[in-house]
């Protein structure tokens, strides 16, 4: 998502580099615009800036005037996009960048005006979740900053959104360093304490929990101390925790975290930041069992994505495919194949989709075709997807885990179980090896090696496996979770 703050500050930095070689006078944001842009105000800038730029640009030759023609309003131009995107009008967003991008070009690169042009670009796209083709622009505007702002701490700006563009394409190990280094060159600051988030999310998807819950506490402590608890800066950051928590196994704190976070995003007003929330919530609440409130919140979420970025973004693709995800857990299986065939279809029409994505939209897929009896098509995705997480993530990660129980799960229910239930006696002991990130999966790996041991008629085995499956599940699930009681169940018989 777009920092307001750091685009401003980026804006500023560039206002002021190399002014000899600006060959026009370019029309400045005012300072009304300029405080409101340091409140975090986008609304109230909005209002400030689009009729600035309007007349800037009517001044100038009009929408129809060439690149050249407009080049006193590029900083206008290029701020209005910034704030557009902040305000939801985010098609709006690109088109102005676009124009922002067209513009700088005209100038010396020294001038910086192209450097900003892009970063700007890459943001409005990237808040579309379009986040495959805002890479260049990131690329270009991180490039032409490391030569002109060379030493510069706003250079801080350029290497961040670099960094938060590689998370949002799964890219983690690339994006690890490159926080690293926009933490160190922003210091004690907003900025900086917004790239030690970035840090902290990178950390999460490697599976480096513990180094990602220190990171992130240290974050929200320093937002909140500069910002204030109820910042959107603050409130993201306390996600970022979340879903670390979620990670290690703490349901409990973690729905806690966005519980707040929902109510948090509601108090602020109308904003696509609240479907982060929500769809945060409805998938953890599915993990705990709570379908209705699950459904509920991401029918809402899907609503917000649809109403602020429409059909064509990763993020109303993904909100398709969560609350797909909740039809399926709570037994709708029509209406969950509706809502993830959906999800694919606007997933592609958006561009690329990262790993983290992909990874979750087909395994939820397969699962719905191994319910509608199309066994073999639902191998088949599921052995592409444990193919894109050991290729992205590494073997062992808990992705690739989980990734080779599913295929496990999926051979078994094909009647091939004695491919099976040698994967699934290996994947546990992987599961196991994960610690606290792994017990979910070690559950579900021992619940299946003990219903395929009963189908091949070994009692003995299928009793140790339910054993090891309902005590693994004692420390991973509360007593009344769905998991749980399906357990209990099954180990009636025996």
């Amino acid at each position: 998502m777009i920092y307001p703050l750091l685009l401003a500050a980026a804006a500023l930095t560039i206002q002021d580099a190399e002014p000899a070689a600006v060959e026009v006078d370019v029309i400045q944001t005012s300072p009304e615009f300029d405080a409101a842009m340091d409140a975090g105000d986008a609304r109230k800038a909005l209002a400030l800036i689009e009729p600035d730029t309007k007349a800037c640009i009517a001044a100038n030759g009009g929408d129809a005037a060439t690149p050249e023609q407009q080049r006193p309003c590029i900083l206008l131009v290029s701020s209005l996009a910034v704030v557009l995107g902040e305000a939801g009008r985010t098609a709006e967003a690109v088109a102005v960048a676009r124009r922002a991008v067209a513009i700088g070009e005209t100038f010396d690169g020294s001038t910086g005006m192209s450097t900003l042009a892009n970063l700007t670009l890459g943001a409005a796209l990237e808040r579309l979740g379009r986040h495959g083709e805002a890479e260049p622009a990131f690329v270009a505007a991180l490039a032409s900053a490391e030569k002109i702002l060379a030493g510069d701490p706003a250079l801080a700006t350029y290497i961040g959104r670099r960094a938060n563009n590689l998370v949002m394409l799964g890219r983690h190990a690339e994006a690890l360093p490159l926080a690293r280094r926009a933490v160190e060159m922003a210091g004690d600051t907003i900025e900086g304490a917004v790239f030690r988030m970035m840090e902290g999310a990178a950390l999460t998807r490697l599976g480096r929990l513990t180094e990602a819950e220190a990171t992130l506490r240290i974050s929200i402590a320093r937002l909140s101390a500069l910002m204030g608890p109820g910042a959107s800066q603050t409130i993201r950051s306390r996600e970022a925790l979340a879903h670390c928590l979620e990670q290690q196994n703490r349901t409990q704190e973690s729905v806690a975290l966005w519980r707040e976070a929902v109510a948090m995003r509601r108090a602020e007003g109308d904003s696509p930041d609240l479907a982060d929330s929500l769809s945060g919530l409805s998938v953890l609440l599915v993990r705990t069992g709570e379908y209705r409130e699950a459904e509920a919140a991401a029918r809402e979420a899907l609503a917000v994505r649809l109403r602020f970025f429409g059909e064509a973004s990763n993020f109303t693709g993904l909100a398709y495919n969560n609350l797909g995800l909740v039809l399926l857990e709570s037994g709708q299986i029509e209406a969950a194949a509706e809502m993830l065939g959906r999800s694919v279809e606007v997933i592609k029409a958006s561009g690329v989709a990262n790993i983290d994505e992909m990874i979750a939209i087909l395994t939820n897929l397969a699962t719905v075709l191994a319910r509608l009896g199309e066994t073999g098509q639902a191998i088949d995705v599921q052995r592409q997807v444990l193919s894109y997480a050991e290729r992205a993530f590494g073997p062992a990660h808990a992705r690739a885990v989980m990734a080779r129980n599913n295929l496990a799960v999926a051979l078994g229910a094909a009647g091939r179980r004695r491919e099976a239930i040698p994967l699934l006696d290996a994947n546990y002991a992987a599961a196991k090896s994960l610690g606290v990130q792994g017990q979910q999966i070690a559950v579900q790996s021992a619940g299946s090696l003990a219903a395929f041991a009963d189908q091949e008629g070994d009692s003995a085995k299928a009793r140790l496996w339910y054993a090891r499956a309902d005590a693994d599940a004692r420390a991973a699930f509360r007593p009344d979770h769905v998991q749980r009681i399906l357990l209990g169940e099954a180990m009636v018989p025996f």
